[in-house]
């Protein structure tokens, strides 16, 4: 598939925000590929386009950028960054708010989107945040250990099978991140390690 230039300059801008604020590239990158794998396997329930696809890596790589102004509160930081930052005004406005919105709700209570937002905006950000959210949970050492070999129906809800970490090992943040994913899919959620 051929890329437009509209593509590569949002891309662009992502990369340079990412260096200029010493985000940590290779955590951004196994979050993204984690967060795409679950956009995939969850899409017949949440039914984003391509497009949503898209901002949901770059919010995976642009997730941490806050660090560079605190720790705490660096979710905060971070989606004003996204928002604001000179290296992001090629990114069109509205998706920049959606993907600052995303940035935001990776950790801590996950915000709705505002009311004057369209439905499906305000649905986008709930699925992103929520598939962000696990990512970022499981390369949480940022050790890119994890990886998910699956995601299986489970009863009500959904399985997500991990290699490389004991979910058992880490089962309160996984639980904690994963509760909005849980309210969306409309079942639990649960973690297990792949079998050998």
């Amino acid at each position: 598939m051929k890329r437009d230039v509209g593509t590569m300059a949002w891309d662009a801008a992502v990369a340079a925000t990412c260096a200029k604020y010493g985000s940590d590239d290779r955590h951004g990158s196994h979050v993204a590929n984690l967060a795409l794998q679950m956009f995939e396997a969850f899409s017949p329930l949440h039914m984003l386009g391509g497009d949503y696809e898209r901002i949901l890596g770059h919010a995976a790589h642009l997730h941490d950028v806050g660090y560079f102004v605190a720790a705490k509160g660096h979710h905060r930081h971070g989606a004003y960054i996204v928002e604001h930052d000179e290296q992001m005004r090629e990114y069109p406005l509205e998706d920049r708010r959606l993907l600052a919105g995303i940035v935001r709700n990776h950790r801590k209570r996950a915000r709705p989107a505002p009311r004057e937002w369209p439905r499906e905006r305000r649905q986008a950000l709930l699925w992103l945040s929520a598939l962000l959210r696990v990512a970022d949970a499981l390369d949480y050492d940022h050790t890119q250990a994890a990886d998910i070999t699956g995601v299986l129906p489970h009863g009500s809800g959904f399985e997500i099978v991990v290699q490389g970490m004991d979910p058992r090992a880490s089962v309160v943040r996984l639980a904690g991140k994963a509760g909005l994913l849980q309210e969306l899919s409309g079942g639990p959620i649960r973690f297990a390690e792949a079998k050998r």
